[in-house]
C-alpha cells in the first residue's frame, strides 16, 4: 500500500495516507469532525478534553490497518480489502452530530435514527461516496463493513476488525480518551492485543492465551473509563442539560429535519450553539427553556445527582425500560410529587452506551475468544475460563441517577430512594 503523505498523531506517531484517504480527510464532510468534540461534556470536569471525532477516526483507520495486514493476508485478501478495511475505520463516526451521542439521543427519540444510520446515509449520498467510488471501491461495500453487516464468513473478520468486540474504534478512544483526560485507566497494549489475533477454521477472531494481560487490562481499561469519564456525574449532568438544550430548541429550529446530507453536514458543536443562542426567549416556552440551558451551560451552573444506583449485571432489562422516555418521565412525576417541586426540575439519567465489549453474533455475546496450543493444535477457549477479571467482567454496568438543582437536592435524593426501592429484588441484584 502506498502512501501519499503522513500525519503526526499524539497517540500513534506518524500515520501514513494513502492518496483516497488524503481526499475523504480533505473532504467537507470529514473536516466537519474538527467541530464535533469527541467527549461531549467531558470537558466541563477534565478540562484537557477538548479532543474532536477528527482526530480519534484517524486513528480508528490506522487500527484498523494494522489489524487488516494482520488478518487479510491470512485469508488470501490483499491491499484493495485492507483499503476498504481502513476506510471504513476512517469513517465509522461520519455520521454523529452536534456533541456526538448527546444529539443522538434526541435524533433517536425524534426519527429513531442512530449515527450509524446516518453515517451510512451519509457514505452512499453524499460526495464521500464519489470519493470512494473514484478510488476504485464501492461506497455501499463502506458502508457495509461500517454497519458490522456480513455477507460472506470473511465479512466476519473484515466488519469485526471496524465494528467488532475489541476492535479499532474501542481500542483507539480508551488510549485517546485517557490520554487528553489525563487519566491513567485507558493504558491498553493495542499492539499485543493486535499481534496475538488468529483466525479460526470458521473465521471467527481468537486471542493466543499469552496475551490474557493485554485483553485483561482492555476489560478493566473500558470499565474504568466508563465508570470515571463517560459516566461521570458531572460529565452525565452536562450531557443530561445539553439533550435538554436540544430538545427544546429542536421544536424551534428543527434540527433534526434535515432531508439531505448536506443539511445535517450544517450541523456541529459551534453552529448548533451558535444559533440556539440567536432564539429569542420570549418566542415559546421551548425557546425559553433552550436560552435557559445555554446560560446555565455558560456560567457552569450545572445539574446536581441527587441519587445514584450502579447496576452490574448480565441483563440489561432494567436500563432498557428506562430509556424509554414515557417511563422516565412517569419516575420523574412520582418524585416531583413525593418532593413537592415541578416535575420539570427532576432528571432521571440511564446512560444508552453498552460498558462491555458485545459480538451480536456469537452464542454468548459477552465472551472473548481465545486460544491455546496443545500438542500441535489450537484449541479455543473461552477466555473467562481462565480469567476471574474476564468472568466478573461479563456484566453491563450501567448507572442510574436523579439529578435536579442544587436547592432540591435532599429533598429529591429522599424521594428518590423511596420510589427506587419500589424495584422489585430480581433488579435489586449486584446495586
Amino acid at each position: 500500500m502506498d502512501f501519499a503523505m503522513e500525519i503526526n498523531d499524539p497517540i500513534h506517531g506518524f500515520i501514513g495516507i494513502t492518496e483516497t484517504e488524503a481526499k475523504i480527510i480533505d473532504s467537507l464532510p470529514y473536516q466537519r469532525l474538527r467541530r464535533i468534540k469527541q467527549l461531549s461534556g467531558g470537558h466541563f470536569v477534565y478540562p484537557t478534553a477538548e479532543h474532536t471525532r477528527f482526530g480519534h477516526c484517524i486513528g480508528a483507520m490506522y487500527l484498523a490497518g494494522l489489524s487488516g495486514r494482520r488478518l487479510l493476508s491470512q485469508m488470501g485478501l490483499g491491499n484493495q480489502n485492507l483499503q476498504e478495511v481502513r476506510i471504513a475505520g476512517l469513517l465509522h463516526d461520519i455520521g454523529h452530530g452536534p456533541f456526538s451521542h448527546v444529539f443522538e439521543e434526541v435524533l433517536m427519540e425524534k426519527r429513531g435514527m442512530n449515527h450509524e444510520d446516518v453515517t451510512e446515509w451519509i457514505i452512499i449520498k453524499s460526495e464521500l461516496g464519489d470519493l470512494i467510488s473514484a478510488g476504485g471501491i464501492s461506497k455501499k461495500r463502506i458502508a457495509d463493513l461500517v454497519r458490522g453487516r456480513q455477507k460472506t464468513k470473511k465479512d466476519r473478520i473484515m466488519s469485526g476488525i471496524v465494528a467488532g468486540q475489541i476492535d479499532s474504534d474501542k481500542m483507539d478512544y480508551l488510549i485517546r480518551d485517557s490520554f487528553y483526560c489525563g487519566v491513567n485507566y485507558g493504558l491498553v497494549d493495542i499492539h499485543r492485543l493486535i499481534d496475538s489475533i488468529e483466525i479460526s477454521k470458521d473465521y471467527e477472531m481468537q486471542y493466543d492465551i499469552a496475551a490474557r494481560g493485554a485483553l485483561e487490562s482492555f476489560l478493566v481499561a473500558r470499565y474504568e473509563m466508563f465508570l470515571n469519564v463517560y459516566y461521570h456525574k458531572t460529565v452525565r449532568s452536562v450531557e443530561v442539560m445539553l439533550v435538554k438544550l436540544i430538545d427544546a430548541a429542536d421544536r424551534v429550529l428543527e434540527f433534526t429535519n434535515f432531508s439531505t446530507p448536506e443539511e445535517f453536514l450544517k450541523l456541529d458543536d459551534m453552529s448548533l450553539i451558535s444559533r440556539v443562542r440567536r432564539i429569542n426567549p420570549t418566542e415559546s416556552d421551548d425557546a425559553k427553556e433552550a436560552a435557559k440551558m445555554v446560560s446555565l451551560l455558560d456560567s457552569r451552573v450545572l445539574y446536581k445527582s441527587a441519587f445514584e444506583k450502579v447496576i452490574h449485571t448480565q441483563d440489561r432489562f432494567v436500563s432498557k425500560i428506562l430509556t424509554k422516555r414515557k417511563v422516565r418521565e412517569s419516575i420523574q412525576d412520582e418524585i416531583a410529587t413525593i418532593a413537592g417541586i415541578c416535575a420539570d426540575e427532576v432528571i432521571v439519567d440511564v446512560p444508552t452506551l453498552p460498558s462491555v465489549p458485545y459480538n451480536p453474533h456469537q452464542l454468548n455475546p459477552m465472551e472473548i475468544r481465545i486460544f491455546e496450543i496443545i500438542d500441535g493444535k489450537r484449541v479455543p477457549h473461552n477466555l473467562s475460563e481462565y480469567s476471574n477479571i474476564a468472568e466478573m467482567m461479563k456484566t453491563y454496568l450501567d448507572v442510574i441517577r436523579v439529578y435536579t438543582f442544587d436547592k432540591n437536592r435532599a429533598k429529591v435524593g429522599k424521594a428518590a430512594r423511596e420510589v427506587f426501592q419500589e424495584l422489585p429484588d430480581t433488579a435489586l441484584i449486584h446495586m
